[in-house]
């Protein structure tokens, strides 16, 4: 498989066009629903990480700010006809890297039940009771990106 570059990409890059039809594909249309019917007008606040594979968005997710500690992660999409190749893994390490190096001490996000053992692999832990979300169960589920030292 070749390289797989994960990059932030702006929101008038024609990637995040491909981001959004992604992001549809994958995330939307198997529940009946299309992210074109969405209010997209907070993207621009959010910070927009994808993941590239011969010059395609083959993963994505973004990044939104909650308050001065938190950011919360949305949006997590890839490909399904690459889905094992650590892709998400990959797009979770560089979202957590960029979190730390702006300051964020903690992210949230909201997983959908089926995706709740691959956050749980990456140290994401469940908090609170099961919620119903774009008609599916989800749980929050959240990270600490401050390192513990014992005291």
């Amino acid at each position: 498989m070749s390289e797989i570059n994960i990059q932030n990409v702006p929101t008038d890059d024609p990637l995040y066009q491909q981001s959004l039809e992604l992001r549809d594909r994958v995330l939307r249309q198997p529940l009946g629903m299309s992210l074109w019917n969405e209010n997209l007008e907070g993207e621009a606040y959010a910070t927009h990480i994808i993941a590239l594979y011969d010059n395609k968005v083959v993963g994505v997710l973004l990044l939104k700010p909650i308050d001065s500690r938190t950011l919360q992660m949305k949006q997590v999409a890839v490909d399904p006809a690459l889905r094992g190749q650590n892709i998400g893994r990959k797009l979770v390490h560089y979202a957590e890297h960029t979190a730390r190096e702006e300051g964020y001490c903690d992210i949230m996000l909201h997983a959908r039940q089926v995706a709740i053992p691959f956050y749980e692999k990456l140290a994401y832990q469940i908090t609170g009771e099961p919620f119903t979300e774009i008609g599916i169960p989800h749980r929050i589920m959240v990270k600490s990106l401050i390192e513990q030292e014992n005291i």
